[in-house]
This record gives C-alpha cells, structure tokens and sequence, in this order.
C-alpha cells in the first residue's frame, strides 16, 4: 500500500513580490497532474493577508481571487485562506475575531472550508499588558486560546471548517531566538493544552530551511504539541537573507516515512514563477510517493519534460554553479572552477542567452549575469556578493 500525505501541494508564504494570479492557474494545472492536492494562500506581501489583513479585499482583486478559487475547486484543489493577524494584535480584545469571522465569510460563500490563522514572525512575547495578565505572559497560551474563541463564535453551520495554525515557534532553530527573542519554556506543549483538538499545527522541521526532516523528529514534535502536524517546508524558497540564492535542485533530506506522523506537506516555493517548476515538481514527487521517490530520476523528468533532452546538460550546469555559488558564499571562500566546468559553464551560458527572451531565461538574469563575471575573471576569483 502506497504510503502518502492527505494533503499535499504548496504554501505561498514567501516574502517579496506577488505571484501573477496567471503564474497560479498554471501552478494549479501543474500540480494536480502530480497529485497537489492542497493550495494555502499566504504570501507575506499581500496587505490584505497581513499588514491591512481586517480590511475586506477591494471588489477587482476579490474578482481575481474569486476566479483562482474556482479555478483551485475545478481542480480539486482544497484553496486554504491564510489569516496573519498577530503583528500588534491584543488577544484579548473580542473585535479581532469578530472581523476575522466576517472577512472568513466571504471565503465561506465561495466555497472555502479550511482556513489558517498564521502567527509567525512575530515578537515571542506577549506585548499587550491586559494579554500578558490575562495570558499569564504565555504568548503560546494567548494563541491557543484565540483559536478557541475563533471556533466558538463562528457561525453554527459552519460544521464541515477545518481550522489550522502557525505558531509563533515553529521551529527548534536558534535562529527564531535571535530574530524574534527568546521564547517561554514549553511552548509546544502550552499551545497544545488550549489549542481547540481539532486544529492542526504547522512546523518547520528542525531549521527554518531544513536540510534534513526525520520521522523521529517529527513524531516527538506531535508528541509535544498534542496535534496533527502540517509540515511547512520552506524548500525551494528564496526570500530574505536566501534572495540571491537559486535552488534549482530536486527536494532531498525528507524521511520517507513522513506521512506517518504528518498531516499535511506544503513547499513553499520559489519567488520565481517558472523557474519553480523545476524544484517543485520533485516536491510534488516526494509528497505523493515518498517510498519510491527519487531526486534525481524526478529532476532529470521534469527537466526533460519542459526544455527538452538536449537541455538536460546545460541544466545541470547551471544547478551545479547555483549549488557551488552558494556553498562558497555560506563558508565565505572564493568560488574555485576547473577549466573543465568553465568550459560548461560558457556553454550553458550561451544556451540561456539563446531564450533570453523567454519568462524563464529572463528570471535568470541575475545569476546569468554573476555566471558571466566569473567567466569573465582572468582568475578563480572571489563569488560575488550579488543582490538578485
């Protein structure tokens, strides 16, 4: 018996500029023929998701949401609205969830049952005084406890929606600490306790970018918060600090047996529309068969499929410099290529200045650009520190 995710498919998370909504109907129709099944909209940058998120969707963009959403059910595809409430929320004002529910139902009306309330990166404690009193200064007990008045005060026959949370600690990574300060002893396990049962909880994996995700990691995280876990993998993703990375590459590192302990399994993907087929269609591999999943097999398919054979070793040439480019740029060392690979490397480059005109090539520009300074170089020279 075939061992997968209930749910599988992709969070669009990412901070930076918007997909196209035509860039998600072709995602939609790229995914359903590899088994997506699930779509959270989420993407950092849309001030109705956060920044202005109580504020109701001007009527032109509602239009265009409403049409992904059709497009999404078309497909089967479950489309979960993602809420990001937190930044300066007071927990204990009644109006917040009051707005959220009505926001919720116009997503209701046009047939959305799973919603997200998304909590994180934000600060790790509590700043309102009258939460801090009321909450016992436990930012985990505030969150649970707002998913509970969430579920109380929705409307009565609303009994087929699934609610689902990101907490503010998603991830044992030291690094949430140092961001967004230290956080409360036991966080999991007092989000767990007021946590409504029937919510599903987001994790990370052990880094906020997980190199590997093991079953024996995963199962003691749901054994601490209590919960069925979503996870939220933040690969092939390239936002933030990762902006002038390119991960081209197929998804490895995630334990095959997974699914036994997850929920759910969203990728978040990269800022760039069609260069995150690539990657994402050996997520969607993964996710709909991890026992037989094969990274490379899956790479080299989906690579085949969308450029042709006679591409596959120019891809490969340029993965292999984005991988080699970063790996130097983390251990801040100097980019070394043998002559070999810069024979390649010049190869591939006048490969992609053959499609310049074409969407992919022209996303490409940034690193064709650092790939052409170290052609360039009259010696192994330093990787450039290049902002895409």
């Amino acid at each position: 018996m075939k061992i997968t995710f209930k749910r599988r498919g992709v969070v669009e998370g990412f901070f930076g500029p918007l997909w196209s909504m035509s860039h998600r109907k072709a995602l939609f129709e790229f995914g359903a023929a590899r088994g997506m099944n699930t779509y959270l909209y989420a993407p950092k940058d849309d001030p109705y998701h956060r920044e202005r998120w109580t504020e109701p969707y001007p009527r032109e963009l509602w239009k265009e949401l409403l049409q992904l959403i059709r497009q999404a059910q078309k497909l089967r595809i479950d489309f979960v609205y993602g809420f990001h409430p937190g930044k300066g929320l007071c927990f204990s004002d009644e109006k917040p969830v009051r707005t959220l529910l009505a926001k919720a139902r116009r997503f209701y009306d046009a047939g959305i049952r799973t919603f997200a309330v998304l909590f994180d990166d934000i600060p790790s404690q509590l700043e309102s005084n009258l939460d801090r009193k009321n909450f016992r200064k436990s930012l985990a007990r505030a969150e649970g406890t707002w998913l509970q008045k969430i579920q109380a005060s929705q409307p009565g026959e609303w009994k087929d929606i699934e609610w689902w949370i990101c907490p503010s600690y998603y991830t044992v990574d030291p690094l949430l600490a140092r961001v967004f300060g230290p956080f409360e002893p036991n966080f999991l396990e007092t989000l767990g306790k007021y946590l409504p049962a029937s919510v599903a909880c987001f994790w990370t994996g052990p880094s906020v970018v997980s190199k590997e995700i093991s079953l024996s990691h995963v199962q003691k995280i749901a054994r601490r918060v209590g919960h069925r876990l979503l996870l939220w993998d933040n690969y092939p993703v390239n936002d933030l600090s990762m902006r002038d990375e390119l991960h081209l590459g197929p998804l490895k590192g995630r334990d095959p047996k997974l699914p036994r302990a997850v929920y759910a399994y969203l990728s978040n993907p990269l800022l760039q529309e069609t260069l995150s087929f690539i990657p994402l269609a050996t997520c969607f591999d993964y996710a709909a068969d991890p026992t037989h999943y094969k990274p490379e097999s899956s790479w080299e398919k989906v690579v085949r499929e969308r450029f042709g054979l006679d591409a596959l070793s120019h891809w490969r040439t340029l993965r292999s410099f984005c991988e080699k480019s970063q790996r130097a740029k983390k251990n801040s060392r100097s980019l070394r290529l043998t002559t070999g690979e810069r024979q390649k490397l010049k190869i591939a480059y006048d490969y992609v200045q053959e499609h310049r005109s074409l969407k992919w090539a022209r996303e490409l520009r940034p690193w064709q650009q650092l790939l052409q300074r170290e052609l360039n170089s009259p010696h192994q020279g330093q990787v450039t520190r290049h902002q895409p």
